[in-house]
C-alpha cells in the first residue's frame, strides 16, 4: 500500500474521512473473507470426517468376507514335541504328527592339541613339515571353498580363513581343541573338511581336524573315481567324464525347457480356444476382432493415452505441445509415425475454438484465451470466459467438443545448442555427441567441449572451448500435419467403449472379464523368453502354431487332441531329467571344468590341477589309517522330517507351515501311530466375538461423533475473526472463539444427516438366514435407547455381558453363547450386516457432479464455492482499492487547490501591507 501524506493545508484528517467512506466496501471484502475461513474449516472437519468413514468402510469390506471369520485355535498333546499355531484356513478337526528327527548344524569338534598350544601357534610348531598345504571346506549343497596353509600359519589364522570360508570356528584354549560348526542346520549347510593336496590332509591331522568319516572319504572318492595310475589314461578318464557331464547336462536342459513349455502350454490352449470362440461370437469382423484383441491386451492407463488407426497400429501418448495438441508415436527408429489429436469446440454462431494445454480454449481470430468457469448451461455445455484487460468479460458455452487426429510428420528435430566465446556453434546430434559449425565433432564434458574422433576418442592437440548455461539454447520439436482428418482413427479406450456399446448383447462385462483374463494368458505365453532353438519340436514357437493352426482345422475339440500328446511326452522328458541329474551328480566335482573352453589356457591348467588332485585324493585315502584324528568327532548336519497324518516333510529348518498349520519341531516322537502326538484344531469362538466387539466398537465411535457434530451448540453470531478483532482479544479468547465456530459446523448437516441415517438403517434392518428374521438384538446387541443413552450415544450399540461395558455387563451373554452353538448363523449375520453398510457406505461415496469418489460430502462443491470465493473478494478488494484511489486523488486536489488559494490570499495581503 502506498504511504500518503495528506491534510496539510486542510487540516483534515483524510484518511478517516476515506476510510468511512469506503467502509461499505471493506465490510462487503470482510464478510467474503469470513465465509471463506469459515467454508475452509467446513471442509477440513468434513476431511477428518470422511477419513474416519473410510476407515469403516474398509473394515467392514474385509467382515463381509466369509475368511474374516476363519479364526482358528490349536492345542497339541505334547508340547514338548512341537508347537503348533493354525492360520484361517487350516482344517477343523485331529490330526496326527511325528517328529522322525529335527533339524541340527553340523559339528566337528577337533582332537585334542597340546597344552602349550595358542593361536598364535603355527603349524610348524604343531609337526607340519610340508609346503603350501590346501584344504578344502566342502558344503551340504556342493560349494566348495580352498584353504591354503604353510608351516607359517597359526592357529589363529586357520580359524580365520575358516570363518571366511563360510562356518564358525574357534580354538578353546581350555580344552585345547578346535571347534567347527555350520551356521545355519540342515544338510545343504553341513560341511566336510577334506585336504586338496596330502600336504593339505597332513595339516588337518597335525590340527586335529581329520576325521574319518564317511561324508570326508565320499569326498575324497568323487576324486578318485577318475584314477588310474597310468597318468594319461587318468587325464582320458577326466576328459570323458567332462564330455558326459555336459551332454548330461544339455539332455536336462533341454528335456526341462521342453516340459516347461508343454505344462504351461495347456494353459495357452485354454485360454486360446476361448479367446477365438468368444472373438467369433461377438459380432465383430474379422479386423475388429484384431482390433478388440489388441484393446483388451493392454492397460486402462494406455488405452486412454493411446489411439488406434484404421490399421489396428496402436500410436501411444508421447508429447503434448504448447497449443495444447498432443502427439502420439508409432513404431522406433527411421520407421517411427506421428498423430497429432487437436480438440476443437464451437460456439452458438459456429465459430470455432482450439483446447491449448491449459484445458482453456483459444479462439481462431485474434488468440483470445477463454477459460473454464465451472458453470455449465442447461444442456451441460461448459462455460469459458475471456476476460478483457478493462475487465470486461465474455462468457460462451463450448459446445460439440471434438477430438480430429491428422498424420503428422517431424518439421524440426529438436536440439541442444551452444555459441562458445569465438562464436563456434555445438548442435547436439543423434549420436550423443555435438557437430560444430567448424566442421568437427565434439564431446561435452563438464561445461567443456572437447574434440573427438569418429570412434569418439578426444583428438590429440584438438580443440576445446568452455561454455556456460547462459550460452545454451534449447530448441523443442515441432510438427506439420495435414488438413484431412484421419477416418477410424480414435483414441483406444473410446473405440473399446464403442465396440462394446455395439455389441452389448455378446460383449457383456462377464465376456469382456473373461476375455480380458484369456487375452493376457496368451500374451504372457506368446511373449515368454524360451532357451528352446526354433527348430525344436516343443520350442514355444512351433507349440503356439501346432495349438493355433488346430484351432483353425477344428476349433477347441482339435487343440484338446493335440494337447492330450504332451503327458505322454513330459513323462518321457522326466524320465531323461533323472537320468541326466544322476550323471551330473556323479561327475558334479566336474562343474567347473565343463563349463571352460576347452581350448583355453585356463581350461588346460585346471585340467592339471584336477589331476593331481586325483592322484591326491588316491593317496591320502591310502594314508588313511595314519592320517585320521581318533580324538576328532564329527556330527553331521541334517534336516528335520516329519510325519502329518502320514505324510512325510522335509526342511533345513525346524519349522513348516502345511496347510494353514505353522508347526514347529522341538524333539523327537519316534514313528508310527503309537508315538504320533495330537494337534486339534477348532473355531477360536473367542476371536469370532473380539471381531465383533471390535466393529462395534468402530462403529460407536464414529457414530457417537457423528451424533455430537450433527447436535452440537449453535454458534449463531459467531464469524471468523479478522486480523483487526484478533488483535484486540488474547490468544486463548481467539481460540475459544473459533473451536466455538469450529464445533458447530456440521450442525444440522444435510451431508451428515444422509450418512447418518444409511448407517444406522443398515444397522437396524432384518436379516434372513434360513427362512428366519434376525436382528443385532437376537444376538444381545442393542442400543440403550434414547432415555438410558448418555447424550449424543443414542445410536451405539452394546453387547450383553460385555465385561468391559458397565452399561450390559451383568446381562446374559448372548452374543458368545451363539457363537459356540451355531457359530455358522452369527458368522451368516455378521456377514450380511457389514455387507449391507458396506453398500450403504460406498453407495454415498460414489462419485458425483458435486462430490468426489470416496467422499460422502459435496467436495467438488465446496472446492468450487472456495475458489469463487476468491475471485469474488479479488474483485472486492479491487474495488475498495479503486473507491480509495479515487477518493485520494479528489482530496489531493481539493489540497492544491487550497495550496494555490491560500498562496493567493497571501500573496493579496503583501500587496496591500496586510
Amino acid at each position: 500500500m502506498p504511504i500518503r501524506i495528506t491534510g496539510l493545508t486542510s487540516g483534515l484528517d483524510t484518511e478517516s474521512i476515506i476510510s468511512a467512506l469506503v467502509s461499505s466496501y471493506n465490510y462487503k471484502t470482510n464478510k467474503y473473507k469470513k465465509a471463506q475461513t469459515k467454508l475452509s474449516w467446513k471442509q477440513d472437519a468434513w476431511k477428518s470426517l470422511n477419513t474416519k468413514i473410510y476407515s469403516l468402510y474398509s473394515s467392514v469390506g474385509s467382515m463381509k468376507l466369509s475368511t474374516a471369520y476363519n479364526l482358528k485355535s490349536t492345542t497339541v498333546s505334547d508340547s514338548t514335541k512341537a508347537t503348533v499355531k493354525a492360520g484361517n484356513n487350516a482344517p477343523t478337526g485331529t490330526q496326527q504328527l511325528n517328529i522322525i528327527k529335527v533339524a541340527q548344524a553340523g559339528y566337528l569338534t577337533g582332537a585334542q592339541l597340546s597344552s602349550k598350544t595358542t593361536t598364535s601357534t603355527t603349524l610348524a610348531e604343531l609337526g607340519y613339515t610340508g609346503g603350501d598345504a590346501k584344504i578344502n571346506l566342502t558344503k551340504g549343497d556342493g560349494t566348495t571353498k580352498e584353504i591354503t596353509v604353510t608351516q607359517g600359519s597359526t592357529v589363529g589364522d586357520v580359524i580365520a580363513s575358516l570363518k571366511d570360508a563360510g562356518v564358525s570356528a574357534n580354538y578353546d584354549a581350555t580344552n585345547h581343541r578346535i571347534f567347527i560348526s555350520s551356521k545355519d542346520t540342515g544338510k545343504d549347510n553341513d560341511f566336510t573338511l577334506t585336504g586338496g593336496n596330502t600336504e593339505g590332509a597332513r595339516a588337518l591331522y597335525q590340527l586335529g581336524l581329520s576325521v574319518g568319516s564317511d561324508a570326508t572319504n565320499a569326498t575324497y572318492k568323487s576324486y578318485t573315481q577318475y584314477y588310474d595310475a597310468d597318468g594319461n589314461k587318468l587325464q582320458q578318464n577326466v576328459v570323458d567324464a567332462i564330455r558326459t557331464y555336459q551332454d548330461a547336462k544339455t539332455a536336462y536342459e533341454t528335456a526341462s525347457a521342453q516340459n516347461t513349455n508343454l505344462t504351461s502350454a495347456y494353459g495357452y490352449a485354454t485360454a486360446y480356444s476361448e479367446m477365438q470362440d468368444a472373438l467369433k461370437n461377438s459380432g465383430l469382423t474379422t479386423d475388429e476382432q484384431k482390433k478388440l484383441t489388441t484393446l483388451l491386451g493392454m492397460s486402462a492407463t494406455k488405452r486412454v493415452n493411446s489411439v488406434m488407426d484404421a490399421s489396428g497400429n496402436v500410436y501411444t501418448k508421447s508429447t503434448t505441445l504448447d497449443d495444447g495438441s498432443t502427439i502420439y508415436e508409432y513404431g522406433s527408429g527411421n520407421d517411427k509415425k506421428y498423430i497429432q489429436a487437436i480438440t476443437t469446440a464451437k460456439d452458438d454462431h459456429n465459430n470455432i475454438y482450439t483446447k491449448n494445454a491449459d484445458g482453456n480454449y483459444v479462439d481462431s481470430g485474434e488468440g483470445l484465451v477463454y477459460k473454464a468457469t465451472g458453470e455449465k448451461d442447461s444442456d451441460g455445455n461448459e462455460y469459458y470466459v475471456y476476460t478483457a484487460p478493462d475487465g470486461q468479460e465474455a462468457k460462451i458455452a463450448m459446445k460439440n467438443e471434438t477430438t480430429n487426429y491428422y498424420q503428422a510428420d517431424v518439421a524440426q528435430k529438436g536440439y541442444t545448442e551452444y555459441t562458445d566465446n569465438d562464436g563456434i556453434v555445438y548442435r547436439s546430434n543423434e549420436k550423443g555427441s555435438y557437430s560444430g559449425s567448424d566442421g568437427k565433432t565434439y564431446k561435452l564434458e563438464n561445461n567443456t567441449f572437447t574434440e573427438i574422433d569418429s570412434d569418439g576418442n578426444a583428438v590429440s592437440n584438438g580443440r576445446t572451448a568452455t561454455v556456460t548455461e547462459d550460452q545454451k539454447k534449447e530448441v523443442k520439436t515441432t510438427y506439420s500435419h495435414g488438413n484431412t482428418a484421419l477416418s477410424d482413427t480414435t483414441r483406444a479406450a473410446d473405440l473399446l467403449s464403442r465396440f462394446r456399446e455395439d455389441h452389448k448383447d455378446t460383449l457383456t462385462d462377464d465376456v469382456i472379464s473373461k476375455l480380458t483374463s484369456n487375452i493376457e494368458k496368451v500374451n504372457v505365453y506368446e511373449s515368454a523368453e524360451d532357451s528352446l532353438n526354433d527348430t525344436d519340436t516343443y520350442s514355444r514357437k512351433n507349440i503356439i502354431s501346432s495349438i493355433q493352426q488346430a484351432y483353425q482345422s477344428g476349433g477347441a475339440s482339435a487343440v484338446t487332441e493335440v494337447t492330450n500328446k504332451y503327458a505322454e511326452k513330459i513323462t518321457e522328458n522326466q524320465t531323461a531329467m533323472t537320468t541326466a541329474q544322476k550323471k551330473m551328480d556323479d561327475n558334479s566335482v566336474l562343474a567347473d571344468l565343463a563349463a571352460m573352453d576347452s581350448t583355453s589356457a585356463e581350461y588346460t591348467t585346471a585340467l592339471a590341477d584336477f589331476v593331481k588332485k586325483v592322484q591326491d585324493s588316491q593317496s591320502i585315502l591310502n594314508q588313511s589309517s595314519t592320517l585320521t584324528n581318533s580324538g576328532a568327532k564329527k556330527i553331521d548336519g541334517c534336516d528335520s522330517e516329519i510325519k502329518l497324518n502320514g505324510i512325510t516333510y522335509t526342511s533345513s529348518l525346524n519349522t513348516y507351515s502345511i496347510n494353514g498349520l505353522s508347526i514347529t519341531a522341538m524333539q523327537a516322537t519316534g514313528d508310527g501311530d503309537t508315538n504320533a502326538i495330537t494337534v486339534t484344531t477348532a473355531t477360536d469362538t473367542q476371536a469370532i466375538y473380539d471381531k465383533i466387539k471390535s466393529f462395534l466398537t468402530q462403529y460407536n465411535s464414529l457414530i457417537n461423533e457423528m451424533t455430537s457434530l450433527y447436535n452440537a451448540d449453535t454458534a449463531k453470531g459467531y464469524e471468523p475473526l479478522t486480523d483487526d478483532e484478533k488483535s484486540a482479544m488474547s490468544d486463548s479468547e481467539v481460540e475459544k472463539w473459533e473451536e466455538k465456530i469450529k464445533s458447530s459446523l456440521l450442525r444440522r448437516d444435510d451431508s451428515l444427516e444422509s450418512v447418518m441415517n444409511l448407517m444406522t438403517n443398515a444397522m437396524s434392518q432384518p436379516v434372513t438366514i434360513d427362512g428366519k428374521k434376525y436382528y443385532l438384538s437376537s444376538f444381545g446387541i442393542k442400543t440403550l435407547g434414547f432415555l438410558n443413552a448418555p447424550e449424543n450415544q443414542q445410536n451405539a450399540y452394546h453387547i450383553d455381558g460385555d465385561e468391559d461395558d458397565t452399561a450390559t455387563s451383568g446381562n446374559e451373554d448372548k452374543l458368545m453363547a451363539m457363537i459356540n452353538s451355531d457359530p455358522d448363523t452369527v458368522v451368516s449375520f455378521m456377514q450380511q450386516l457389514t455387507t449391507n453398510l458396506y453398500d450403504a457406505i460406498g453407495t454415498k461415496m460414489k462419485s458425483s457432479s458435486v462430490s468426489s469418489i470416496y467422499k460422502v460430502y459435496n467436495d467438488k462443491e465446496m472446492a468450487s464455492e472456495y475458489s469463487d470465493y476468491t475471485t469474488t473478494i479479488k474483485k472486492w478488494e479491487q474495488k475498495l482499492q479503486d473507491q480509495e484511489d479515487a477518493y485520494y486523488k479528489k482530496f489531493s486536489a481539493m489540497e492544491t487547490a487550497l495550496s494555490k488559494l491560500q498562496s493567493q490570499t497571501s500573496s493579496l495581503s503583501n500587496l496591500f501591507g496586510g
